[in-house]
């Protein structure tokens, strides 16, 4: 009898149809997934499988236990909760339940998946801007369907419960990370028992979740857990990964929750972890959702709250670490295959935010154009002060680049500039860190720029907008059950590119190559010719994305800061 035996049920009844469910014994316990049916072949769905202890009381703000083993058979057939975060779009979920016991994944398998014919495996780390989204949002029926392989989604702490931190042993913060690789942990014992193969494992991830996996694919410590990576719009050495002062966070969350006096010269950490553990989810929920207002953060882009450099998981700022090829970070992560990419708008994500609240300063309105005063009097130097140590000759540099005398060229210039800045420039930085003749060690490196436009109804672009927008690509391998409600691509050339970049991205989880039949020839990356794919409804090569700007960003601007890169980057 085979180690983890296979039970299948069919429940009927005169009102419904059959379900059809399967029982796997894994060696953290038997779970009860469900079938989901899908063009006529059928998907095994486990929800909602623990990995790690509720992280309330004195758990809260600590790096996550593993949940154990259970006995009785677990009922994985409903989703289970999101992380707290922000109700702006729970709205929209068919499950709209919060708990801070969110800390579960979520398994799709193919029907004949099982032990003795196992398939290789991809791990979804969502994005959100490390404060939002929930795993169950990713249906990855149609992923796994297409591509043969196990799919597992991921639920982490978000916001102010993933990554608040002191910088000391109070609270050292990356709890969302640290949930992330318990979670790969977690699958590398057991995702043998449905059908994976534990020595053929991907991780992949957008957005905040491509910072993420940016970030594990930096850390040796991650030796074997897993073997490529797929980097979708972010990577870990963008400084917007990081959180360059979360004790200024800190600080402002205790003085709300009346935790911390704020006349206090001195922040007394262990006090003021203590005081936050003692309230509510909801106070400390209302305390993120309020940072927006606090008067002393005065950050506009960074994100509030995010990973630091804490010493262990990330023992220095990647950046650093890329720069220098002989790094033991930059060594494994050159030891993965790695596909990185981005949209070619991906400044979409900053319209509501950044661009609308300058309106009135500035006498303009950003659905019909950006004034080139906005660009130099305001975004530069607020990129400059942020990121640069206020540095005026980045400032200077940044409006000099960016700026067009033709108003919508203005414009478009500003969501290139957003663009290039914290994705595409350290995507290619990373790029070529991996892909450094010589030192390559057999890995293979693809970049690719997905470039077919559509909208999202509740979040439109202006009028003048060109391009995919930040997340555009997300819906051609997951499906329209996203976070905000999308104009999804219904067209049989939209179909056809869906297609393709699933048997790309499968294609890579199983051999390290997207390349097979079917699927236009992807080249790969080198840092010479820079080859990438332009993924659009005709699927084609090109080289060199972007050379000026990605000039001006990886080697004018360092040229410029007079500091050693370590005290700039922090």
């Amino acid at each position: 009898m085979d180690l983890y035996w296979m039970t299948l049920l069919v429940l009927c009844s005169p009102l419904t149809n059959c379900q059809e469910y399967k029982i796997i014994n894994s060696p953290s316990g038997p779970v009860r997934g469900i079938s989901v049916p899908y063009q006529s072949k059928i998907v095994y769905q486990y929800r909602n499988i623990p990995f790690a202890k509720p992280p309330v009381g004195d758990l809260r703000f600590r790096k996550p236990v593993p949940y154990g083993r259970w006995t009785q058979v677990l009922d994985g057939t409903s989703f289970g909760p999101s992380c707290y975060q922000s109700t702006k779009y729970m709205s929209q979920l068919a499950n709209s339940k919060m708990s801070e016991d969110c800390l579960q994944l979520n398994v799709y398998s193919p029907s004949a998946a099982s032990p003795n014919n196992s398939k290789s495996v991809m791990i979804w780390i969502h994005g959100g801007g490390y404060r939002q989204g929930q795993s169950f949002l990713y249906d990855a029926t149609k992923l796994v369907t297409l591509g043969d392989v196990v799919v597992v989604t991921v639920n982490y702490r978000l916001g102010i419960f993933g990554f608040l931190s002191t910088m000391d042993n109070a609270s050292r913060g990356n709890y969302g990370l640290w949930d992330q690789r318990l979670a790969m942990q977690w699958v590398k014992k057991n995702i043998e028992a449905f059908g994976g193969d534990p020595k053929s494992i991907t991780i992949f991830g957008q957005s905040a979740g491509a910072f993420s996996v940016g970030l594990h694919a930096m850390n040796p410590d991650n030796q074997n857990l897993f073997h490529r990576v797929i980097a979708e719009s972010g990577v870990g050495n963008s400084l917007l990964a990081l959180n360059p002062d979360p004790v200024k966070y800190a600080r402002a969350y205790g003085i709300y929750l009346n935790c911390l006096n704020g006349n206090d010269i001195h922040l007394d950490s262990e006090r003021l972890i203590q005081c936050i553990k003692g309230k509510s989810a909801e106070e400390v929920l209302q305390a993120q959702i309020s940072s927006g207002n606090f008067k002393d953060v005065g950050y506009v882009i960074t994100v509030a709250n995010a990973p630091v450099v804490d010493g262990e998981l990330i023992k220095r700022h990647p950046s650093v670490a890329i720069a220098n090829s002989s790094s033991i970070e930059s060594s494994f992560f050159r030891s993965l295959d790695v596909i990185i990419g981005d949209s070619n708008s991906e400044a979409s994500y900053i319209f509501d935010e950044y661009l609308m609240r300058l309106e009135k300063q500035y006498n303009f309105n950003y659905s019909r154009s950006i004034p080139t005063v906005a660009l130099c009097r305001a975004y530069a130097p607020q990129l400059a002060k942020e990121f640069f140590n206020g540095n005026s000759e980045v400032a200077a540099a940044i409006c000099k680049q960016y700026s067009s005398p033709f108003e919508i060229e203005q414009s478009r210039n500003i969501v290139n500039m957003y663009t290039d800045f914290p994705m595409i420039a350290p995507a290619v930085a990373a790029l070529d860190c991996h892909s450094v003749p010589g030192l390559t060690m057999g890995r293979n490196t693809y970049q690719y720029i997905f470039s077919r436009q559509y909208s999202y109804e509740s979040y439109p672009t202006p009028t003048w907008f060109r391009g995919a927008s930040h997340f555009a690509e997300v819906p051609y391998l997951f499906g329209p059950r996203l976070i905000l409600t999308i104009s999804h691509p219904t067209s049989i050339s939209d179909d056809m590119l869906s297609e393709n970049m699933i048997k790309y991205w499968t294609n890579f989880a199983k051999s390290g190559s997207p390349n097979g039949p079917g699927v236009p020839y992807w080249p790969r990356y080198d840092s010479v010719g820079r080859l990438y794919q332009d993924l659009n409804i005709n699927i084609t090569p090109a080289y060199h994305l972007y050379p000026e700007r990605m000039r001006f960003w990886n080697q004018y601007i360092p040229s410029l800061l007079r500091t050693p890169v370590d005290t700039v980057l922090g």
